[in-house]
């Protein structure tokens, strides 16, 4: 078999389902009532493997993902509303850390449920670096620090200042002016005395990361984030994710060395990770500002 998208005529049970699926429209059924793929249309395939998890007899073959690698039986029960909104109010944003290292057993189990999050175009970019060398981080700390201090001196000058802003998206301008330097002008980041309010002493850190040109590369980053966020509550594990470093190492050919980001990369999420050292008594509920509903 050398075509790239294959349906088995023996075990095909012509049930159709992958033809009413697929996002696409790949699959057809031919004159002579086969379930087949559409030649001129494979090129748009997304891998999605959305027709291969609806085939029972599983006759669908599809280059680069298999039943054996990429699926999995599909459990009995799920999640219902109620426990999903238990589980999602006892998580919150976790900044302070036992000093205990993350075993690698929880990242690999954390970063299996980050391997069921979806993805908006194939391939699926997203590279992830995971940092459990709690010295490391600290290492990097400073050299951060460095820079939003380097950055909230510039940042008001009337000329440089200027063409800084001007070069940014307004909503990067808008965090960077209403939320950064005011943290900057009240002595944030300054990694004075060894405090570190910026990786906040975590013992580990994900770097979420791909090629800058890559299709829906930062939506599918703050996907995979958000699946790391719930991973880690999941393992009793606290978590948050810090929009601080990513552009700091972005910016930093010392950091984007030292967390080996591969040239061409740009990290667009980060979280950092470990065992809360405190538990919080309530949990915080924000209903959205607006929500409209057209009926």
């Amino acid at each position: 078999m050398n075509e790239s998208h294959f349906i088995n005529q023996t075990t095909c049970t012509k049930c159709e389902l992958c033809i009413i699926v697929c996002p696409a429209m790949i699959p057809e059924k031919t004159t002579d009532h086969k379930i087949a793929f559409r030649k001129d249309r494979t090129s748009i395939c997304i891998r999605c493997g959305h027709c291969m998890a609806m085939c029972e007899s599983k006759s669908i073959a599809i280059e680069g993902i298999s039943y054996e690698t990429n699926f999995r039986e599909l459990p009995a029960a799920s999640v219902d509303h109620q426990h999903l909104m238990d589980f999602l109010m006892t998580r919150r944003s976790v900044r302070i850390f036992q000093n205990k290292p993350v075993s690698r057993e929880l990242v690999d189990r954390i970063l299996d449920i980050i391997s069921t999050a979806p993805f908006g175009v194939s391939p699926d970019n997203i590279e992830i670096t995971v940092i459990t060398n709690k010295s490391l981080i600290e290492q990097a700390v400073p050299e951060m620090s460095k820079m939003y201090m380097q950055l909230g001196k510039v940042i008001k000058t009337p000329v440089l200042g200027w063409f800084i802003r001007r070069s940014m998206s307004k909503e990067t301008t808008n965090t960077l002016m209403n939320f950064i330097v005011p943290h900057i002008e009240h002595g944030h980041y300054t990694n004075a005395g060894g405090v570190d309010d910026i990786a906040r002493n975590a013992p580990a850190l994900f770097l979420f990361h791909a090629p800058k040109e890559a299709e829906e590369h930062t939506v599918d980053a703050h996907i995979c984030l958000t699946y790391a966020l719930m991973a880690a509550h999941s393992l009793g594990l606290g978590a948050t994710a810090i929009g601080l470093i990513g552009p700091a190492i972005n910016q930093s050919k010392p950091l984007r060395a030292m967390f080996q980001i591969p040239a061409g990369n740009e990290v667009v999420e980060s979280m950092i990770l470990g065992y809360p050292k405190l538990k919080f008594k309530h949990a915080i509920i924000r209903p959205r500002k607006k929500v409209s509903y057209l009926s």
